[in-house]
């Protein structure tokens, strides 16, 4: 049976977007089995938005317009919309309303067809407490989330356009550490029993975060509907100060939860599919893709610059990096800086890599092609050996194009033949090498993580060391005398 929902849009200016947030509305929810309460916070222009409002929803049923006394903020304007001015079914007839669900969409969204349905049907899998849907600007919900043109803006058309091609090839849900709050719904039963929002986060930010984490503490979890797509202007909702109430408000959050930051950087990491990381890669739009190569390690790097060249300058912008008194042919991109694995490309080509570099190029690049020079004579010695680059072969070689020194030419023929596949097969390829490489790179997660616990604990015992030694207490001392020296302030 389908749960009716009460869907509460706060209102704080910015008539333009509200607007086109009830439009939304009007055309994709069902209003004989869902209701809309709009609720006027008192912002800006809060007359002239209540009458092109009520002008907008007049005549039409299952909207439902309320306006505050004075300003409450966000916070204040939802916990009174859901708890006190439309309280669910058990307000009007008298039955159980647990069946109901509570939908907060900030006026500044836009619905999209089927949006509701998809995310009720989320809401409806086992334990789940909250569910959002996916955006063009909602952080981690946002698809595509990483982008392969740097400087692009991540608009409203490219949104649509990629999330209509991948959404199909994605689960129908996934489970968040927390749900983002321009699109959030939730059960009745559960702001019943947990309440809803805590006015420590008042007048918004973080509040959300905060409910997700109430519940999970009691067995609920935040997922993501992918079939469903509510694009969002963001930041529109509030007045002041934005970022120093957000830093205010995740300290907070922080010092009631210490393992978020660390649970939102897991699920970036391993959480989320290959398939929206490189969504962006998978449906090609802009300038030509980007191929990555670091020669810095290769002998006669001049001469597979050459090859590379030839290989791959038709067509694909490339960047590298080199050992010094190497050149480059016009048109490439040199670079010193190591490569930030969320800075995607479409290629990365690898030269007798280490696993290492592996787990790098695995989280950056949509394809591989992995060269491997001839075997040396004494191969104990060699780079591949020491760093046991040749036991990662056995996982590499099914989901790479691979090939050796003279055979880049052959090499990009191949790849192009996978660039251009059908998408579904690509997604397949592309998450079958993930799972392949996922044992890896969870692994170099590990020991980075351990290495850096390992930095600060040798930090902190020389300070202690530091602090303990006598020269630092005699310091301590002359500078105390000092200060009540005469002229001094």
């Amino acid at each position: 049976m389908t749960r009716t929902t009460l869907v509460v849009v706060p209102v704080y200016g910015d008539l333009e977007s509200l607007l086109r947030c009830v439009d939304g509305l009007v055309e994709h929810l069902d209003t004989s089995v869902h209701r809309v309460l709009l609720v006027n916070d008192c912002g800006p222009d809060a007359d002239a938005i209540e009458r092109a409002l009520l002008e907008r929803i007049d005549g039409r049923p299952g909207f439902r317009y309320e306006r505050n006394d004075h300003n409450l903020g966000f916070v204040g304007t939802c916990n009174r919309a859901v708890l006190e001015l439309d309280r669910g079914s058990d307000d009007t007839d008298g039955t159980d309303d647990a069946g109901e669900a509570v939908l907060l969409l900030n006026s500044d969204a836009v619905p999209t067809a089927g949006f509701l349905d998809a995310m009720l049907d989320v809401l409806d899998e086992d334990r789940t407490g909250v569910v959002t849907a996916r955006s063009d600007n909602a952080t981690i919900a946002s698809i595509p989330y990483r982008l392969t043109n740097r400087g692009a803006a991540r608009t409203e058309e490219r949104t649509r356009a990629v999330w209509g091609a991948v959404a199909p090839l994605l689960p129908v849900s996934q489970v968040l550490p927390v749900a983002m709050g321009f699109c959030f719904l939730t059960r009745r039963e559960l702001i019943a029993e947990h309440g809803l929002f805590d006015d420590a986060f008042a007048p918004g930010y973080g509040e959300e975060n905060d409910y997700c984490l109430r519940l999970a503490e009691h067995g609920w979890t935040s997922r993501i509907a992918n079939r469903a797509l509510v694009l969002h202007a963001g930041g529109k909702s509030f007045s002041g100060n934005r970022n120093a109430l957000r830093a205010a408000h995740q300290r907070e959050l922080e010092r009631r939860y210490p393992f978020l930051p660390d649970a939102v950087a897991a699920y970036q990491r391993h959480g989320s599919t290959a398939t929206e990381r490189f969504a962006d890669a998978l449906v090609p739009a802009g300038p030509p893709p980007r191929l990555a190569v670091d020669l810095r390690h290769v002998a006669d790097a001049g001469g597979l610059v050459r090859e590379i060249d030839g290989a791959f300058a038709d067509g694909f912008d490339l960047e590298a990096r080199l050992a010094p008194g190497t050149s480059a042919p016009g048109g490439w991109t040199v670079t010193s800086d190591a490569p930030n694995p969320d800075d995607l490309v479409t290629v990365t080509v690898l030269v007798d890599p280490t696993p290492a570099e592996v787990v790098a190029a695995n989280r950056r690049s949509l394809e591989l092609v992995v060269v491997r020079t001839e075997p040396t004579s004494t191969p104990w010695s060699s780079r591949a050996h020491r760093a046991g680059a040749d036991q990662v072969t056995v996982l590499l070689d099914p989901h790479v194009v691979a090939t050796t020194r003279g055979g880049l030419v052959a090499a990009r023929e191949q790849l192009d033949r996978r660039l251009t596949a059908p998408l579904a097969s690509r997604s397949e390829a592309l998450e079958g090498r993930w799972a392949a490489l996922l044992p890896l790179d969870l692994t170099a997660a590990e020991f980075a993580a351990a290495n850096a616990s390992d930095e600060v604990t040798r930090l902190r015992r020389e300070l202690d060391d530091l602090r303990a030694s006598r020269s630092f207490r005699t310091g301590q001392a002359i500078a105390k005398v000092a200060a009540r020296l005469p002229g001094r302030r």
